[in-house]
């Protein structure tokens, strides 16, 4: 028999909380409103979760 890949726990976002006025760049990771976001490129005040899906933050799912 084969062990069962384990699901990592959820409800704990461990990235640093999204701050509005804080520059990003490319390859950040940040945590908002419940989920993980990567930055694409440079930004600055373009909340997670309100730029669209060509937008600059790829969303990671939940955390």
């Amino acid at each position: 028999p084969t062990t069962p890949p384990t699901t990592p726990p959820g409800g704990t976002c461990t990235n640093p909380a999204y701050v509005a006025g804080t520059v990003y760049t490319g390859g950040t990771v940040v945590s908002h409103k419940g989920h993980n976001w990567k930055a694409q490129w440079w930004t600055q005040n373009e909340e997670p979760g309100t730029t669209g899906q060509w937008g600059v933050w790829q969303d990671l799912g939940a955390c």
